[in-house]
């Protein structure tokens, strides 16, 4: 099996068998999860919490990877090594950036901020790069695979803001604007990747695509601020998730399957040191076996309910069990 097959279908786990009743009970119990570690809890996020926002997932009920299976993302390697990468990941994102940042937070978003608001969440890790949980309002974030709002010089370093790239790449494609104009008016929409990627049609020709070199040094070219397929996570990020679970007494894992080391380990940190986990992800992950206890629910149905159990002040002293 080639290299690009193996990263193509890895960490495909188990789809949902069956379903945990959001009830009453559940509720209270998940809301008791918060109250008995008395704002000393950590989040962990993934792709499932911002599908509800439209933005696809990889490895969902319908994420790309299920059911496009020859569907394959740009590889670190590739991008910061070969022009004709670059050309593809560039004019791909030329169309899917704008509707990716036009993505409003959910409820679920919206729940985690009120977690922290009230005192119960003491912050919050999420492997995604659209930068939802800080427009909900969220506070202590960080963004263990980086953020699709900038980009950085491959060269000297250099930043500047995704936005400001785009107008740059307009100027030099005015063709590809031209049609992305006529797209936005057409009744047959391109389908959408995760993390701003779109499928382009058959007519466009990614070699006639044009992309910037650093203003500054004049030489190097851009990549998105975000952890690629093959890449590894900033030090500094990695250093800080650790201190993060390393401080918190429990961990409350959502809409994730686990499925990249960077954040299982942190499932693993947690098991090792003793601290309570407690997964709510619709279908199988990677961090069962090291869960105290494992909800198969959508996070959009339980979290709601926590939060105004939470407000209300209920409260129901049973213990979730594996």
């Amino acid at each position: 099996m080639s290299r690009n097959a193996r990263v193509r279908i890895k960490g495909l786990y188990g789809l949902p068998k069956m379903r945990t009743p959001v009830t009453p009970l559940v509720i209270d119990t998940v809301a008791a999860f918060f109250r008995r570690h008395n704002g000393r809890a950590l989040a962990l996020t993934g792709a499932g919490v911002s599908v509800p926002s439209g933005i696809p997932d990889y490895r969902g009920t319908n994420g790309t990877y299920r059911v496009h299976g020859s569907y394959r993302p740009i590889l670190h390697h590739e991008l910061v090594t070969q022009h004709e990468s670059r050309q593809r990941y560039w004019a791909r994102s030329f169309f899917g950036i704008r509707p990716a940042f036009k993505a409003e937070p959910n409820e679920i978003h919206y729940s985690f901020a009120k977690l922290e608001a009230m005192g119960y969440l003491a912050g919050l890790i999420t492997q995604n790069v659209d930068g939802l949980h800080t427009r909900a309002g969220s506070r202590n974030v960080l963004e263990l695979h980086g953020t699709l709002k900038s980009v950085r010089c491959l060269g000297c370093g250099h930043e500047e803001s995704r936005d400001t790239f785009q107008h740059r790449l307009e100027e030099l494609n005015p063709g590809w604007v031209e049609f992305n104009n006529a797209l936005a008016h057409s009744s047959e929409k391109p389908v959408r990747r995760p993390d701003g990627d779109i499928e382009l049609p058959s007519n466009l020709r990614y070699e006639d695509f044009v992309y910037p070199t650093c203003e500054r040094c004049h030489v190097g070219h851009f990549m998105p601020t975000v952890v690629f397929f093959g890449g590894n996570v900033d030090g500094a990020v990695r250093t800080r998730s650790h201190e993060m679970v390393e401080a918190a007494d429990a961990l409350f894992v959502c809409g994730t399957s686990l499925s990249t080391f960077s954040a299982y380990r942190l499932v693993r940190q947690a098991r090792e040191k003793g601290k309570d986990v407690l997964i709510a992800n619709f279908g199988e992950t990677r961090g069962d076996g090291d869960a105290s206890a494992k909800l198969e629910a959508p996070a959009e149905e339980l979290l709601p309910p926590v939060v105004e159990s939470l407000e209300h002040g209920s409260s129901d002293s049973s213990l979730l069990v594996p």
